[in-house]
């Protein structure tokens, strides 16, 4: 541990003592050499004549003035670029106070009538209003690299296991020169594009489609990254071919393939393994691997990974998978967008559990060991069609569709005890699943444009069709029943919007709106049980067939301000909602309930002093329950830890203020952000949770054993939750590298209730990185890291009770090209996770190491050997916290393989 505070010091000193001393300044203006007006966003470089590596850079401000900072007593070459104008160079001598250079005219270049692409020194970030440019000319990454590669290299941006965020937000999708790719699936989209065919990535909150029509922002924003390709790199066809096998009978195969043209672009992905590379998102998971519940007390057959490249799924996987992408202007009026991803995913995973579950005097434990095999295939098809019209008319459309088939068997064995260890209950019992999904929606949004600028009228309307099947199957190994639960759940849900806009004065807008929203869902679960006769007997007790309808209707007056430096809109909502719940079976029963909202919005922008900007956002809104918790029936499926809906249950309504505060200095390549988020929540939806001293009879003659637990949603107040995340990257060019470093700080008070009494469960967590990444040359390319998260947990049931978890990580990796193309790579991480009691804890080092030979014409082959767990310690546990309890599990990981591996990049523009 002391080595790694000593890393860590020894890393913020070089930052210290690369960015202490501001030494002394350039000055001056510039000025177009015909009309003398003021030139904007010129870029001044002072290069040191002796030392190429010693240099600074600026940008000319709105009165045309620059200072560049930070100097030395030297000669310096300067060099200013404008787009459309010539550039200047001039020989400087840099004195003790500094120098003035005065007016400096630039000659307009006639010949520049396109965009100019300046070569030589650039500006490695930019900021124009909300939007955050990167310039990929200035990160310097190996040949071979993905947009991947090129973006962790950048301030603010970080990809990791969890996916990728910029500024501490997380990035929801990347947009490939505007147009969507791969739906929203950042980490499979940056995997796919090369890194030398990117010009820029920009990061931005994209709107909703009816937002960018109108103008106005109804908060339904999306973290996007946009990768701009190069002029030269937009005709071609490129991508990547590799195949690979080792020992185990391990193996790997796949590949991508882009064909682009101008506006029609084809990508063609695919891939085939047994090493854990999975590549599904949340979009492929249509309701069916969460539902039911299995032997264990999660429910959860499988875990969806966020990207395509990423192995964050537990257990071992073999995984197949194809799709493609294909974008296209047809005409002058017509573009369209549209990918389609198959995926089959082969999940074997073994775990242990440990839950501690916090009475008001004592804690009981429960222990659980559990063998899974899943079975999972989906489609998934997403396509955007744009049809301008004319001038003053727009039509969108966007379907898509998934379709899910999930096979899942799951052995469990878990045991109840008390502080004393006495065992108060146990479970042995096998589980399979069969399950199908599908989720078909549409969007379409309209908008007309009148004469008056400003003045517009948008509908948009969407469809969202949703349907579960469900054959489940529990073996209770002690009593030697069957259980078979026959379930189908569907749901339809439409809404449409009204919205007009009318402008106020000459910076001002009003915004007026009606919408209305219905979502009916129904569900029907037929049980049956074999005692060992070979015939199924219906269970009245355990069945249930259920309806559930909710309905909105809201009003809305919006007004904007907006100029080029600022931005404000407030709104207000009037919000009626009916909830109406009709239970036909077991028993006959309606309810419902109507409720009266009112739903605040406020929303600021305005640019900082210097560059940068700030954003603020607060809003009120109402989530409504499920149907799986309104429904009354009891699921026994794990008999040790039943649950049981609430056709009683009301809306929640929360309270979310959101602050953003971000700035890139593009003198110094810093840029920093902070973003804040609190939210509260009355009437929020969580569990009533009944701890059986004896065993109990539960309604319709269901026995709960002793130590088991029922689990009923109910409605609660007091639900809070703030985070604090700050980032911040900052040039070390004594070697060449960035560092970026991350704080986070969060709390969550989660209220539920415990055999009648009410708690709360209060988290504290802390969380901070800091990383150095090279940007040398394409050669060498490395990085280093420490990171640290941590959680305490004190719940309010039980006086004195508290659990805490650490983990951290340090780690780095190496990437270097050297003698006749030999590659070698590197990457550690050491792990030390402290967890609830002393025997939770562990250490190890995870280390992978190649060594590969470029070879053909321009190093298009390579030919790898690989070893992957190179000390064979891999291992994996994580924590989850509840209102009333905390809950530890370890996983099975994949262990210590060799694999050789040819990759083919494939290269050809023009």
């Amino acid at each position: 541990m002391r080595s790694i505070i000593s890393i860590g010091f020894v890393l913020l000193s070089i930052v210290t003592t690369g960015q202490s001393n501001e030494g002394i300044s350039a000055i001056g203006t510039i000025r177009d050499s015909q009309d003398k007006s003021e030139l904007v966003g010129a870029t001044v470089f002072f290069k040191n004549v002796k030392d190429s590596t010693r240099s600074r850079y600026s940008v000319s401000q709105f009165d045309g003035s620059f200072e560049v900072k930070q100097l030395e007593q030297a000669f310096y070459k300067m060099s200013i670029h404008s787009l459309g104008y010539k550039d200047y160079t001039q020989i400087v001598r840099v004195g003790v106070s500094g120098v003035n250079m005065g007016i400096i005219s630039l000659e307009r270049d006639s010949k520049m009538l396109g965009e100019i692409e300046v070569k030589g020194d650039v500006v490695p970030i930019e900021q124009k209003g909300d939007t955050i440019l990167y310039n990929a000319d200035a990160f310097k990454v190996n040949p071979d690299a993905s947009t991947k590669d090129l973006v962790m290299k950048m301030p603010g941006i970080v990809v990791d296991d969890d996916g990728v965020s910029a500024n501490g937000e997380t990035v929801q999708q990347v947009l490939l020169d505007g147009k969507r790719f791969f739906g929203q699936d950042p980490l499979l989209s940056l995997n796919t594009i090369p890194a030398e065919v990117v010009k820029r990535v920009e990061v931005f909150d994209q709107m909703s489609e009816q937002s960018q029509l109108t103008g106005f922002n109804d908060g339904n924003t999306t973290k996007t990254l946009n990768v701009v390709t190069r002029d030269e790199k937009k005709n071609g066809i490129f991508g990547k071919l590799y195949a690979g096998y080792g020992t185990n009978e391990l193996y790997t195969v796949g590949g991508n393939i882009n064909s682009f043209k101008n506006d029609s672009r084809l990508t063609i992905i695919g891939m085939s393994n047994n090493v854990n590379q999975q590549n599904f998102s949340s979009e492929d998971l249509a309701g069916v691997s969460g539902g039911g519940g299995r032997g264990g007390f999660r429910g959860r057959p499988g875990q969806g990974s966020s990207g395509f490249f990423t192995g964050v799924q537990s257990g071992i996987s073999t995984t197949n998978s194809i799709g493609t992408n294909f974008t296209d202007n047809w005409g002058k009026k017509v573009t369209f967008e549209g990918s389609y991803f198959f995926n089959q995913t082969k999940n074997n995973n073994n775990q242990q559990s440990d839950r501690e579950t916090f009475l008001s005097t004592q804690s009981q434990y429960y222990n659980e060991e559990v063998e899974a095999a899943t079975d999972n295939a989906n489609h998934r098809i997403n396509s955007r069609i744009t049809y301008s019209i004319n001038d003053r008319n727009k039509l969108i459309i966007r379907p898509s569709f998934s379709y899910q088939d999930n096979r899942s068997l799951t052995q469990t064995l878990g045991v109840t005890s008390n502080l004393e260890g006495e065992e108060l209950n146990r479970t042995n019992n096998d589980y399979q699943s069969d399950n199908t999904a599908y989720n078909l929606e549409n969007e379409v949004v309209y908008q007309h444009k009148f004469d008056k600028i400003g003045r517009s009228i948008s509908v948009q309307t969407s469809t969202k069709l949703n349907d579960v099947s469900r054959a489940n199957y529990y073996q209770d190994l002690e009593m030697d029943s069957v259980i078979e639960y026959q379930t189908s759940e569907n749901v339809v849900d439409w809404q449409s919007n009204v919205t007009y806009t009318e402008p106020v004065g000459s910076t001002g807008q009003l915004s007026t709106s009606y919408q209305v929203r219905h979502q009916n869902r129904a569900s029907n679960k037929r049980t049956y049980v074999d005692l060992n006769t070979g015939n199924n007997i219906f269970v009245r007790a355990l069945s249930n067939e259920f309806e559930s309808g909710y309905t909105t209707h809201s009003p809305s007056i919006n007004f904007a301000n907006r100029s080029f430096n600022r931005m404000f809109d407030i709104g207000l909502a009037y919000q009626y909602a009916t909830l109406s719940n009709d239970q036909q079976f077991p028993i006959e029963g309606q309810y419902s309930k109507s409720f009266h909202s009112v739903l605040p919005t406020i929303m600021g922008r305005i640019d900082l002093p210097g560059g940068g900007d700030m954003f603020l956002r607060y809003s009120g809104s109402t989530d409504e329950p499920s149907v799986s918790q309104l429904q009354n029936v009891i699921d026994n499926s794990n008999p040790l830890f039943l649950t049981v809906g609430n056709p009683q249950l009301n809306q929640s309504y929360s309270n979310s203020l959101m602050v953003r505060i971000a700035k890139a200095n593009t003198e110094k390549n810093r840029s920093i952000s902070n973003f804040t988020r609190i939210e509260t929540a009355s009437n929020y939806i969580t569990n009533a949770t009944y701890v059986m001293s004896t065993d109990s009879v539960l309604a319709l003659n269901i026995v709960a054993q002793r130590g088991s637990q029922l689990s009923v949603p109910v409605n609660l107040n007091g639900y809070w939750s703030v985070s604090n995340n700050t980032t911040h990257s900052a040039s070390i060019s004594v070697i060449e590298s960035n560092l970026n470093t991350s704080l986070g700080l969060s709390y969550r008070r989660l209220p539920g209730r415990t055999n009648g009494i009410e708690s709360y469960s209060n988290t504290y967590g802390a969380n901070g990185k800091f990383a150095v990444v090279s940007h040398i040359n394409e050669n060498i390319d490395f990085n280093v890291y420490y990171s640290a998260s941590g959680n305490l947990v004190k719940s309010t049931i039980q006086s004195g009770t508290n659990t805490s978890y650490l983990l951290q990580s340090i780690g780095g990796e190496l990437n270097y090209i050297f003698w006749k193309g030999i590659v070698f790579r590197s990457d550690i991480s050491y792990q030390q996770y402290n967890g609830i009691n002393d025997s939770s804890d562990l250490s190890y080092t995870l280390w992978n190491m190649s060594i590969a030979k470029k070879f053909l014409k321009n190093n298009a082959g390579e030919l790898e050997l690989l070893v992957f767990d190179l000390l064979k310690q891999n291992q994996s546990v994580s924590q989850t916290v509840g209102a009333a309890y905390v809950e530890e599990t370890r996983t099975q990981v994949l262990q210590q393989y060799f694999m050789v591996k040819f990759t083919y990049q494939l290269r050809k523009f023009g």
